[in-house]
């Protein structure tokens, strides 16, 4: 029904699943090898079609989606967009970008993806960023962020935020709970909290993934 489209029916015991849409084969086949060879994860499905991606996570129902942007059929962005919008689904979504332009990774980041890295980055990168999207934290490359750094523009609501709320929301984005927070900065908890809930009202974000978006887009986000 799908060209360029690819199930491994046969999934290991207790390995995290994965599925890889991307339309180049090179690039699929060398995803596939690096991600086969880490211990604990298992590709089980890959496409190159976009209009394909969507029936292939809801078949074989994976751990993590590996999702270019740049696909036939549907674009990532609104692939991505289309399976955060199911409140209930568990399913994480890792994009691969090889566009740095800060609009377009911009859209990206508004989809509601779990993680963001630039094609270009090296190995390591993309398995850092696998290993910190399936421990539950948002990931964004050093690229991506530099680039925002580099040519940030700032909108009236980033002149809202206080030091300590950059610091919080850098933390946050960075994957850190709560509790981590509060150790690193010598606060208490529910300061912690505090900060996070008037953050989230002051600038109408609802989840980790829009902070995410929002400190990365206004440069706030710290990777290091």
């Amino acid at each position: 029904m799908f060209p360029n489209l690819h199930v491994k029916i046969n999934f290991m015991a207790g390995s995290t699943t994965i599925v890889i849409a991307e339309d180049h084969a090179l690039v699929r086949d060398g995803l596939k090898m690096l991600l086969s060879l880490e211990p604990g994860l298992e590709v089980v499905g890959e496409t190159g079609d976009g209009a394909a991606v969507e029936a292939l996570v809801r078949k074989l129902k994976p751990s993590l989606l590996v999702l270019d942007l740049d696909l036939p059929g549907k674009n990532g962005v609104e692939i991505a967009a289309a399976i955060k919008a199911d409140p209930d689904t568990m399913l994480k979504v890792l994009v691969l970008t090889g566009n740095l332009k800060p609009e377009s990774v911009g859209r990206a980041l508004a989809a509601g993806a779990n993680g963001y890295v630039l094609k270009s980055e090296d190995s390591e990168e993309l398995l850092v960023a696998v290993r910190a999207v399936l421990a539950g934290r948002e990931y964004v490359s050093k690229s991506i962020a530099g680039a925002f750094r580099a040519d940030a523009v700032q909108k009236d609501s980033a002149a809202q935020v206080t030091p300590r709320e950059r610091e919080i929301l850098s933390l946050i984005a960075r994957g850190y709970a709560n509790n981590d927070i509060a150790e690193l900065l010598g606060i208490s908890v529910l300061t912690v909290r505090t900060h996070r809930q008037k953050l989230m009202e002051k600038l109408e974000l609802r989840n980790a993934a829009e902070i995410t978006a929002y400190a990365v887009k206004h440069g706030f986000y710290d990777p290091s």
